[in-house]
């Protein structure tokens, strides 16, 4: 009860500051337990944006959702809605973030997928939230860094709304949208969008089309019983560029789609594109017929599809993998006199096939069907000890069963490609979490976290193997996350929460290269360290202006490593940040402006050390007008200073030294018109 009582004053707050801040001074979540809480109150590091704020983002990319949360770093990649993440670890592409949309993973942790931010419809989000750190009980593997949960559609309206949207920007861009929301009667309601965007790109071999629509549908079924419909679908076709290998095509603003020869070789002979196609369909029960008992029960079905040319490797092979996925989710939250207790299980089968072939002569390197199964109990207890101090704990067990047919001959290789006799593997973890948390008075929470996590090895990493390493065993890794925060709020005027964590990862899943060959191979390395601190203020200085700052300090490093002792990790930046300012004129009523500036410092191109990049400093304005109730203006310049830098830099010794740069967007312009009746 008192968690309601106190989750009610949260949203009071919010009603009261929606007319005047952007910038949500109340933040609310389901990521923790799946239950809307106010994120001032729970033990966990949580990064939220909300409806107003991401209206004003105009998202067309993932790192436009996200890279203004602390700690939190997204990057495209030359496939122009691909990415990288970096949350509390190096930039990369392994699989350390579960990405969830509407609460259920956008993929199987067994086929992680590094671009899974890319499933989700994430241009047309209500919110979007982030908890850093190893996921609470309800989350088992890949979510040791983060866990990613984006919002698709807002709840549906009590009277009829139809929303149209367009925008058109430089490069050819353009895009719109259809929204739809209504009450049906007294026991159903609606919402539903569709939503197209084109891009031409502004380097060659860029061009993009994406589809995204969701459908949400709620029905009561009587008091005690009501059901919520889920629909979401994505589908994205885009031009794969490659990355530079001279740095002076950044500098002066190349077009070119690469600087490899290799590159265009394989373009006059296939289409170097990436194809992503996703579909998921839910149904939440929620019952309450039962004193202080919710039972929650969500059956899912999933498709995802991933196909593209692999062009940073030296033959330019196709990939295409296809899986199909049905899962069940249960939540059973009691709340007593003393706490609360949530317990249930997840479990899902997939079914997942994969081709990958030489893109001269289509020979097969690989081909082979996975079935895969995995089935997690858990418990989580939150426990009052005072009024003020109450101690969570939780416990979940993680059984994963890989069933691999190989659908050429077992054992054989074909050039550096190894494919392996069909055969099963399972793996298991229990992962403990515990976490105290002191409520000095009702704006003010102090607390301390502990959590285990782990990351099972990919169907590629144990069945996509390289001649030569044929004998290579790969285990899970594990994480201990170690984090102390706190969090104040000020007379709803201000929010501060400052988190300082200490990770530890054993068993790292390695990818080791060979330097005369440029073969690689993975491999359970030894032990890496993740440590810093993030901050995050979100003010409203006064009517007008209102302002959010998140900074991030990290370090990560090797822990006497064989050839790298315990020095820092490459693509591992330790000062990042984030500062918006938001003006919204009394004088003029509707107008919002918002200034921001992102930074990214130094980091190293390799763990070698031979080189390092600068980072990048950038500027961003964005502007919405709500003319009237009906029509409203929008408009925004990205890089607005037209910064010449990369996204991603990278060096390797092999072959003499090579030197790879991601280039970042130039100056580009947008506008758009919503109407809505």
């Amino acid at each position: 009860m008192h968690k309601a009582i106190i989750l009610l004053s949260s949203f009071t707050a919010i009603s009261l500051l929606a007319e005047s801040s952007v910038i949500d001074l109340s933040p609310i979540s389901v990521v923790g337990t799946g239950i809307e809480e106010s994120v001032l109150e729970q033990p966990l590091s949580i990064a939220t944006k909300g409806e107003k704020e991401i209206k004003l983002d105009q998202v067309i990319f993932q790192k436009d959702l996200l890279n203004s949360l602390a700690g939190v770093r997204i990057e495209q990649t030359g496939s122009v809605i691909g990415h990288t993440t970096a949350i509390r670890m190096p930039s990369g592409t392994s699989a350390y973030y579960l990405f969830m949309q509407d609460g259920i993973p956008t993929q199987s942790s067994g086929f992680f997928n590094h671009n899974g931010l890319a499933y989700s419809t994430f241009q047309t989000a209500s919110s979007v939230e982030v908890l850093k750190g190893a996921g609470t009980a309800l989350y088992g593997s890949d979510a040791v860094a983060a866990v990613i949960n984006v919002e698709s559609l807002k709840k549906p309206s009590k009277e009829k709304e139809i929303a149209v949207k367009g925008m058109v920007g430089s490069y050819g861009y353009a895009s719109g949208s259809l929204e739809m929301s209504d009450t049906v009667d007294e026991k159903s309601s609606y919402r539903a969008s569709a939503g197209y965007m084109h891009s031409d790109g502004w380097r060659d071999h860029t061009t993009t089309d994406r589809i995204e629509a969701n459908v949400r549908y709620e029905y009561i079924i009587n008091g005690d019983n009501d059901i919520k419909v889920l629909f979401n679908t994505s589908t994205t076709d885009a031009e794969q560029a490659d990355s530079f290998n001279n740095y002076s095509n950044i500098e002066n603003s190349s077009k070119a789609a690469s600087d490899d020869s290799k590159y265009f070789d394989a373009l006059d002979s296939t289409d170097i594109s990436r194809h992503f196609d996703y579909a998921r369909l839910s149904l939440e029960w929620n019952n309450y017929s039962y004193d202080a008992l919710e039972i929650s029960l969500t059956p899912y079905v999933r498709y995802n599809r991933n196909q593209y040319v692999a062009t940073w490797k030296s033959d330019l092979p196709k990939n295409d993998n296809e899986l199909m996925t049905v899962g069940l989710l249960n939540r059973n939250t009691y709340d007593a006199s003393w706490g609360r207790v949530i317990g249930g299980f997840d479990t899902e089968y997939t079914q997942s096939s994969l081709e990958y072939s030489a893109y001269d002569t289509g020979a097969l390197n690989y081909n082979y069907d996975v079935s895969y199964m995995a089935i997690a109990p858990y418990i989580h207890t939150e426990y009052d000890i005072t009024k003020m101090l109450m101690l969570t704990a939780g416990l979940r067990y993680d059984y994963n069963h890989y069933d691999y047919t190989n659908n050429l001959q077992g054992d054989s290789s074909l050039g550096k490609y190894f494919r392996p006799a069909s055969r099963t593997d399972s793996f298991s973890h229990f992962s403990p979490k515990l976490s105290l948390n002191y409520m000095a008075n009702e704006d003010t929470n102090v607390y301390l976290r502990y959590a285990n996590g782990f990351r099972i090895p990919q169907a590629s990493r144990l069945y996509s193997m390289s001649t030569g390493y044929e004998t290579v065993n790969v285990d899970p890794e594990t994480s201990n996350t170690y984090e102390v925060g706190i969090k104040r709020q000020v007379n709803n005027k201000s929010y501060v929460e400052l988190t300082t964590y200490y990770m530890t990862i054993d068993d790292t899943i390695t990818r080791y290269n060979n330097p005369i060959t440029d073969d690689y191979y993975y491999d359970n390395g030894g032990s890496t360290i993740h440590k810093g601190i993030e901050a995050t203020a979100r003010v409203q200085l006064n009517d007008d202006w209102a302002t959010r700052i998140a900074y991030s300090y990290a370090k990560h490093t090797y822990d006497n490593h064989v050839t790298f002792g315990n020095t820092e990790i490459a693509a591992a930046p330790n000062h990042t940040a984030n500062t918006r300012l938001v003006y919204t004129p009394s004088y003029m009523n509707g107008l919002t402006v918002m200034g921001e500036w992102q930074y990214v410092g130094t980091y190293w191109m390799n763990d070698d050390h031979d080189k390092a990049y600068a980072g990048y400093s950038i500027g961003n304005l964005k502007a919405d007008y709500i003319y009237n109730k009906d029509i409203s203006f929008f408009a925004k310049i990205t890089n607005i200073t037209d910064e010449k830098y990369a996204v991603s830099a990278s060096y390797t010794s092999s072959f003499g030294g090579k030197s790879d740069y991601n280039p970042a967007d130039p100056r580009q312009f947008y506008v758009g018109l919503e109407y809505k009746w």
